[in-house]
């Protein structure tokens, strides 16, 4: 992929609050930065931030795509390297990038010099002609660092270096943190290597920061040039933004699905920016409709959630979130 537009512009937008493989095409994405501020613990044990993936690494290949089951064969491709899963670890993901199906991503399972095979059956999305993209995984040690440039604090424990978190497959969060010593290097809380960890696009993590002093997070990376679909699957979802711009608490409904209560609505979950602490919101339906705090309050429905929220989806049914790209 070759970048070669650096968009400014995006990078501004974002509120202090959020916290060797075969090269096949020549297309050219616009490539943005942001900064996210990972807050100081303030006044009390901890003081959670979220830190937004919505700038990816560049395509290792774009073109036309068509897809029979979950094998989707790439136009003038030419594949190599590690693109499959390592140690059972995704590397890569195949992006969706025009039709009805743009935005929608899927983990490359297997791959050929002109093919991939993907975890998730996109074939309805993916018909003859159809763009997609072969991207390289973000991990957390992009955003956050490692030994030699690692953002936040360590610890030899988990209870003494800084926290994150990030939701697995099945809707829990996981907790990680950078093991300082012996053995140093991402771990998570059992101590087991988290060095392959991804963050999915689009997914945002939480950062428990013990320390005093706010970090600031420096991303950059290639700005989405099609719409976002954000799937939410029952338990608890991770998400932000598609691109560094502003969206707000009201563009997840009707999507998510409300409720006459908190217990009978999907929650969204958003950091205080005061305290620090997760707080639920909920759209109530029925009598006096509108956002609504856990405690019945109305809730500021204009409030951006472009730097991260959680989504706790209560249907076994996924629900779809589609971002239409106005950047």
């Amino acid at each position: 992929m070759n970048m070669k537009k650096l968009n400014v512009t995006l990078a501004i937008l974002v509120a202090a609050v959020m916290a060797g493989n075969a090269q096949t095409t020549a297309y050219s994405d616009t490539v943005g930065y942001q900064t996210s501020t990972i807050a100081g613990k303030g006044s009390g044990s901890s003081f959670l931030s979220f830190v937004p993936n919505n700038l990816a690494k560049a395509a290792i290949h774009t073109g036309a795509g068509t897809a029979a089951g979950t094998v989707v064969t790439l136009t003038g491709a030419s594949l190599s390297g590690s693109i499959g899963p390592v140690s059972g670890v995704p590397t890569h993901y195949l992006l969706v990038k025009t039709g009805a199906g743009a935005g929608f991503v899927s983990d490359v399972t297997a791959f050929t010099a002109g093919s991939v095979t993907t975890a998730d059956d996109l074939s309805s999305s993916i018909p003859a002609g159809t763009t997609v993209s072969v991207v390289p995984h973000t991990k957390l040690t992009d955003i956050l660092g490692t030994s030699t440039g690692l953002l936040i604090t360590g610890g030899a424990s988990v209870t003494a270096a800084d926290n994150v978190y990030l939701v697995d497959s099945t809707g829990t969060l996981k907790t990680y943190y950078y093991k300082t010593g012996i053995g140093a290097g991402w771990k998570n809380s059992s101590n087991v290597d988290a060095t392959a960890t991804i963050v999915y696009p689009n997914e945002s993590i939480i950062v428990s920061r013990k320390q005093v002093a706010p970090v600031s997070v420096v991303t950059v990376g290639s700005v989405a040039s099609e719409q976002a679909k954000i799937v939410f699957s029952q338990n608890v979802n991770s998400a932000c933004s598609a691109a560094p711009i502003a969206i707000t608490l009201s563009s997840l409904y009707p999507t998510i699905s409300g409720g006459a209560n908190v217990s009978a609505a999907d929650n969204v979950y958003l950091i205080n920016p005061t305290t620090g602490a997760l707080e639920t919101f909920y759209y109530k339906t029925g009598i006096g409709a509108g956002w609504k705090t856990s405690s019945n309050a109305t809730a500021d429905a204009n409030r951006d959630i472009s730097g991260g929220y959680l989504v706790q989806r209560k249907a076994s049914t996924a629900a779809i979130l589609t971002q239409s790209k106005t950047w």
